[in-house]
Formats: structure tokens, C-alpha cells, sequence
């Protein structure tokens, strides 16, 4: 994470794109992403053979890729296009918030499904607080 740090703070301000971006935020929403594909990959390797998990285990495997292809795009603030990116925070947060709803319900008997949720909240949160950051740069 130093490294990625390192490397926000060395990016102004991004005016070219159209916005201003927030770099503490987005760097929060880069490892708040990262946290939560870890923890999704995890939770669907899991669930994923076990009885009765399979819409668990695939929640998981969807919030893992669209965390994973977020923090990726976050990453590459040069090429950002300001509707795709608000598109895609929003996917992020929806399948986060969709992800935590699923895995709650099986967090008292699962320390996997409760790690998740958690880890899907803190996604969901950050990438919220980046997104409301872009949008009122707009108005």
C-alpha cells in the first residue's frame, strides 16, 4: 500500500479529466476495493462447495470481479472518463451492498461470510465517498 500511496500523492489534482479527484479518497476506495475482492475471493472459495451456498459463493465470485476491475480503473487516473467512472463506482457499491446483504445472513455461522460482509460495508462506503466527492465537483 506504500507504494500506491506514493503514487496518489504524486498525481495532482486531475482537472484534464473533466473533475477534480479527491486522492485520499480515491486512494481509500483503491484499498477498500482491493480488501474486499480479497475477502470475497475468499468467502467464494469457501461457500462454494458447501450446501445451500451456491448464491453466497456466486455473490462472492461477482463482488470480487467488480471490486477487482474498480481498483483497476482507479488506478489508471490518466485514461478516467467521468461517466464511465460514476458508472462503475455505482455498479461497485450496488453489488457490495448486494454481496454484505447475502453474507450477513450467514455471519453467525460463518467467520468467512462475517469477514466479507464487513469487508463489502467498508467497500461500499468508500467508494461511496469517492463517488459523492465526483459528483459534486459537477454541480
Amino acid at each position: 500500500m506504500e507504494t500506491t500511496t506514493e503514487l496518489m500523492k504524486s498525481m495532482a489534482r486531475r482537472k484534464d479529466m473533466g473533475m477534480a479527484m479527491d486522492m485520499a479518497a480515491m486512494q481509500e476506495a483503491i484499498d477498500a476495493c482491493s480488501t474486499c475482492m480479497q475477502a470475497c475471493t475468499m468467502c467464494s472459495d469457501a461457500m462454494g462447495g458447501m450446501d445451500g451456498m451456491a448464491v453466497c459463493a456466486s455473490r462472492c465470485a461477482m463482488c470480487a470481479e467488480v471490486c477487482g476491475t474498480t481498483m483497476r480503473m482507479l488506478m489508471r487516473p490518466a485514461g478516467m472518463e467521468r461517466t464511465a467512472m460514476i458508472a462503475m463506482l455505482e455498479a461497485c457499491t450496488a453489488m457490495c451492498a448486494a454481496c454484505m446483504e447475502e453474507c450477513r445472513t450467514h455471519a453467525d455461522m460463518s467467520a468467512t461470510c462475517a469477514m466479507c460482509a464487513d469487508a463489502c460495508e467498508a467497500c461500499d462506503a468508500a467508494c461511496s465517498r469517492l463517488l459523492a466527492s465526483m459528483t459534486a465537483d459537477a454541480v
